[in-house]
């Protein structure tokens, strides 16, 4: 059967038709959306997200990570001041090398504690030290986090992938961080509880004993510490309540000002350890006070 010439030129344009459609931008050979080709280049500061230039670092979070760094090296500056706490241990050590003291010791149960007491403020004490210098390190490694930042906000040249960025800046993040926690924790736990559990008891004890050295007319070098006593102990005493909440309210405000401004560059790994810590820091603060410490006079 022979077709008509005008229905046989209607098939011819219908399939070729047909052909142009498979071949149209945007579709694969199986008709499917082809993704756009990834950028070769982005501005400063942006990284390849889902094929696309998306902005990950910026002036503002630069400064936000130097003025971490900042706030680490103020704390550190702050510590310089410890020797007000280690001063009552170098008065108690005073006493115990007086005969007179060793005395009133032999008198009272109460005094035979301070030998302990001393051991223990002097394990705070050096935790303190150990803070300071570990606020140093933690304040030098986000500096090296602040300085390739910048580095990368000013680079032109290839794209790079967020993936490659996140993880090298997570790693320097933890880097920082994971030491800064634990030691935030051990100084709450080994250093300030012990400090505050012990230090008013102790200066009520000594208290006491110099009152009763000075009814027994005790000699020249009692009544020389014991004069020095009201004032090392308040000194002490004052200078813990300022310290006290520190250590914890510096991890968790940098924690959370580096994981707002830092925002997708931290991976799920780093996120989960700022996350630990801070229950860990959070818990070390609801440690109850000592029962274990001696209270009142040295009578």
């Amino acid at each position: 059967m022979t077709l008509h010439k005008g229905a046989l030129a209607l098939l011819v344009v219908a399939a070729l038709g047909c052909g142009k459609k498979a071949e149209e931008p945007g579709a694969g050979s199986a008709g499917k959306p082809v993704e756009p080709a990834a950028p070769a280049t982005c501005p400063p500061g942006n990284v390849i997200k889902d094929g696309a230039c998306v902005v990950v670092i910026t002036p503002e979070k630069v400064a936000a990570v130097q003025a971490q760094a900042t706030r680490l090296d103020d704390l550190a500056k702050f510590l310089d001041k410890v020797d007000d706490l280690a001063a009552p241990v170098e008065l108690l050590n005073g006493f115990r090398q007086l005969d007179e003291w060793k005395q009133l010791e032999a008198k009272s149960s109460k005094l035979q504690i301070v030998d302990k007491v001393v051991a223990s403020l002097d394990e705070g004490v050096k935790q303190l030290r150990t803070f300071k210098g570990s606020l140093g390190e933690a304040a030098g490694r986000l500096g090296n986090l602040k300085t390739e930042l910048d580095r990368q906000l000013k680079e032109t040249g290839a794209a790079k992938k967020l993936e490659e960025v996140r993880a090298q800046i997570s790693s320097q993040l933890r880097a920082a961080i994971e030491p800064l926690a634990q030691q935030v924790q051990d100084t709450i736990t080994k250093a300030i509880a012990p400090i505050e559990q012990q230090l008013g008891d102790t200066a009520d004890l000594v208290v006491g004993a110099c009152a009763m050295a000075k009814l027994s007319g005790g000699g020249d070098k009692l009544k020389t510490l014991c004069g020095q006593a009201k004032d090392v102990f308040a000194k002490a005493t004052a200078y813990l309540a300022d310290l006290k909440g520190k250590p914890a309210a510096l991890y968790t405000e940098l924690s959370k000002e580096l994981s707002t401004q830092l925002g997708i560059l931290v991976d799920a790994e780093t996120q989960k350890l700022l996350d630990a810590a801070q229950v860990k820091v959070n818990d070390a603060l609801k440690l109850p006070a000592s029962a274990g410490s001696g209270s009142g006079s040295a009578h």
